[in-house]
């Protein structure tokens, strides 16, 4: 039961009914008794975390990132800010992808009893987050969570590599490598699992492989792929970044991209297009979500504790950087 329930039932507003069990004096002693014999007869329990999002407001919300200086997060928070409207703050922090400095950080905004969090998770580990919701602070992940007290608002990871991959194929590509790096990341695992659904299910699995680098350098992608650019035709980032890497081990090897080996990146960054060759990519529309997460929090904020998961599609862009597979290459 809800006060909207009582409301209806006794043929009063939710505003009065609220205040009522509040035990605000506006409310005529009457109708507050009435209410009051009501929700007890019916065994009305109030819900203190809804009530607490609503009576503490700092019109504060924070926006935690790994990397600030990557331009991925521009749209988004301009698009958080947006959604927020003039009243609120957002306070942006960096996490650098450590999860111990995302501890400290979560502690921090907590003490400062800010009113929503938008995150991008720096580990696989959920209990900061949860602890933080049950303190009485909306919160949204902005990689999927199967965990049923948190919101998530995500591009498709799986569907779009998938989706990448069966298109990659139709062009004729069966030997395809798929080049990622050491991250305790949803997404990423999302992506690789997607690539290989694909080439499975497409009867290409044993020739097609999966490359993970220690980090994202030109001397990383080196030392994993740098003896492997001859065995296959096309290369798929899970980063624009890492892509970027690999278009400078190319270029230092004198591999022609995309007459001898396609390459395609993931993130859509705004500088791709200034490359020679541009570089084709999976666009995340971090606009949007950041809209959809904002959206979340006020929800949150404003009738009380709500988990939305939601996924947000993604759009591919070939553009030089890749090539149909031509057999005599």
């Amino acid at each position: 039961m809800t006060i909207y329930d009582i409301a209806t039932n006794l043929g009063v507003s939710a505003a009065t009914v609220s205040l009522a069990l509040n035990g605000d004096r506006r409310v005529a002693e009457k109708t507050r008794g009435r209410i009051l014999e009501y929700a007890d007869k019916h065994g009305f329990k109030r819900n203190e975390q809804a009530r607490n999002f609503r009576l503490r407001r700092t019109n504060n919300v924070a926006l935690v990132v790994h990397n600030i200086d990557n331009d991925f997060w521009h749209g988004v928070v301009k698009a958080i800010e947006e959604a927020l409207g003039d009243s609120f703050n957002v306070i942006l922090c960096n996490t650098d992808g450590d999860p111990a400095k995302e501890r400290r950080i979560f502690h921090n905004l907590m003490q400062r009893k800010v009113d929503g969090i938008i995150v991008q998770p720096a580990s696989a580990d959920e209990r900061m987050f949860e602890e933080t919701i049950r303190g009485g602070i909306a919160l949204v992940s902005l990689e999927e969570t199967e965990n049923e007290l948190i919101s998530f608002v995500k591009g498709n990871d799986f569907k779009s590599a998938r989706r990448l991959t069966e298109a990659c194929i139709m062009a004729g590509h069966r030997r395809i490598a798929f080049l990622s790096f050491h991250f305790d990341c949803v997404g990423l695992n999302e992506r690789i699992r997607g690539f290989k659904a694909a080439a499975e299910n497409a009867g290409i699995a044993e020739e097609c492989e999966v490359f993970v680098a220690e980090e994202i350098s030109f001397e990383a992608v080196e030392r994993i792929f740098g003896d492997r650019t001859g065995d296959f035709s096309l290369v798929i980032g899970s980063d624009d970044r890492i892509a970027c890497q690999l278009l400078r081990v190319l270029a230092a090897r004198q591999v022609r991209v995309p007459e001898e080996l396609s390459v395609i990146g993931w993130n859509n960054s705004r500088f791709l297009e200034y490359l020679t060759p541009t570089l084709s990519s999976v666009a995340i529309p971090m606009p949007e979500i950041g809209r959809r997460a904002a959206e979340i929090i006020l929800k949150n904020l404003d009738h009380g504790p709500i988990v939305v998961k939601e996924h947000v599609d993604e759009q591919i862009f070939l553009r030089e950087s890749f090539a149909p597979f031509q057999p005599n290459k």
